[in-house]
């Protein structure tokens, strides 16, 4: 028997893209089943959890965070680009960090899925509170509610609003 195997485009299948479409497709079953506000919840735990994780990686040698606002934020858009987003910082000031996003880490699979949002809420709010001991975060623009770019604000002081995560080091 002459079995012959199927043809592949070998740059359509990465690993990347492969845990992109994974993610994707379980935050969008997620949201499909229990619904937007359950599925924000589940990720955010993951993300709290990953933010932790990846706050160590940051660490300096005293077991510490950079705790300056522009240091803080050169960690954040360092982590989205080896992650395969393009998060810049538009503004760095003791009151809050702001950045703009041109790409996602989770590419086309984030579109109509505002859930995974949630991953840099909480990833960031974790590492920003890890360093300065309090941060809540707000996305104000999102590429997955159909937005030409993310805005996402950082703020490592107090501040009052519905659509605030808040997070304590």
């Amino acid at each position: 028997m002459n079995e012959t195997r199927p043809q592949a485009n070998p740059t359509a299948l990465t690993a990347d893209a492969f845990f992109a479409e994974l993610i994707g497709s379980l935050s969008g079953t997620l949201q499909e089943v229990v619904g937007v506000e359950d599925t924000c919840a589940f990720i955010a735990r993951v993300g709290d959890d990953m933010g932790r994780g990846i706050a160590d990686r940051y660490r300096q040698p005293d077991g510490t965070l950079p705790h300056e606002p522009e240091q803080i934020g050169r960690i954040l858009c360092d982590l989205k680009a080896r992650i395969g987003g393009h998060f810049e910082m538009t503004e760095a000031s003791p009151e809050r960090i702001v950045f703009t996003a041109s790409r996602c880490p989770f590419g086309k699979q984030v579109e109509g899925r505002p859930s995974l949002c949630m991953m840099t809420t909480n990833v960031f709010g974790r590492i920003a509170a890890e360093a300065t001991g309090y941060a809540s975060v707000r996305i104000d623009e999102a590429l997955s509610l159909g937005h030409s770019r993310c805005r996402v604000t950082v703020h490592l002081t107090r501040s009052t609003g519905s659509e605030l995560h808040e997070f304590f080091g």
